[in-house]
């Protein structure tokens, strides 16, 4: 054999390798998002649970099995004992601390305030799920609880897709009344890639393999099959309000746009200016995104108490 054609071969064996790696290393750390603990939000000097809020809320940690998971979330007191319990549900690469920037401006119109550390998250434990089963998870931390309060689901990002799935598949087991989804997308690989190209690292190669890959790990399929957030909303029963920012360069407004066509009854609130993680920190975009939500969570606790379920027997 010519020596020219070996080094073709070594050549192409060293590109085959290359390539393998960066897609198992891009499902990797998909899989394996920074966490956000306590220690995290010490290290920042932010509040690293409800307690430590500027007006502090009680609280009780609560740890359950799902999946083969031990999973933590908080069970908050709020002030509004008559208004409905609100379920939070984070990001990807977030955790119950990334609810505490939302508490303060929800306090006031929820009886209870319920967050989660999704699977790979905070102090949970597994990898995560990109948003393909943690339906389930929610599921089972409110069967925990043994009640059924009026309850409206609110996520954003990755959790806004879960928040959808899960008031479409357990909205009778759970009284949910309305879902709040922050920043939704439509398909897994949308923010990956978009997360991605920010950090200035190559997407044309590696992150569709890799996508499959995570898509069979998680029981998906390939193809994700059953994931697409505007498919979900269609088969939606409850209220949905959208909340996105028009600038926002991880989850394209297009997606909620597509998502509130598909849906039933859908609310799409257009924040001009706001990105994808600053709804919450920047003042202007801040008051708009409360003072939306604070008038849906209302709106819908005020319907809830006048349908017939509720009516004076």
């Amino acid at each position: 054999m010519p020596a020219w054609l070996g080094l073709l071969q070594l050549l192409a064996i060293g590109a085959l390798g290359a390539w393998i790696f960066a897609v198992v290393y891009t499902a990797w750390s998909l899989l394996h998002p920074p966490r956000r603990t306590y220690a995290w939000a010490l290290h920042r000097g932010v509040p690293g649970d409800p307690s430590e809020l500027d007006d502090p809320l009680p609280f009780e940690l609560l740890e359950i099995q799902s999946n083969n998971r031990n999973l933590n979330a908080w069970k908050i007191g709020a002030h509004h004992p008559e208004a409905p319990r609100l379920v939070l549900v984070h990001g990807w690469g977030s955790s119950s601390i990334g609810a505490l920037k939302r508490i303060p401006h929800l306090a006031h119109h929820a009886s209870e305030i319920i967050t989660i550390d999704l699977p790979g998250h905070g102090d949970s434990t597994g990898t995560s799920q990109m948003g393909a089963t943690e339906h389930a998870d929610l599921d089972a931390l409110l069967s925990s609880l043994d009640d059924s309060k009026p309850t409206i689901v609110y996520g954003w990002s990755m959790g806004a897709g879960i928040a959808l799935r899960f008031a479409r598949d357990y909205r009778d087991q759970h009284n949910i009344l309305a879902v709040i989804a922050e920043s939704p997308y439509i398909h897994a690989e949308t923010p990956a890639r978009n997360v991605i190209k920010l950090r200035g690292l190559p997407t044309k190669l590696n992150l569709k393999p890799a996508i499959m890959l995570m898509g069979i790990l998680k029981g998906v399929g390939p193809k994700w099959r059953g994931f697409a957030r505007d498919q979900i909303a269609s088969g939606l029963q409850v209220p949905l309000m959208l909340i996105h920012g028009s600038e926002d360069p991880v989850c394209p407004l297009s997606d909620a746009q597509q998502i509130q066509s598909k849906a039933h009854d859908a609310l799409l609130i257009d924040i001009p200016g706001a990105g994808h993680n600053n709804l919450w920190t920047v003042p202007e975009f801040t008051q708009i995104a409360a003072g939306e939500i604070q008038s849906f969570i209302n709106s819908n606790a005020t319907n809830s108490m006048q349908s017939p379920s509720h009516a004076p027997q």
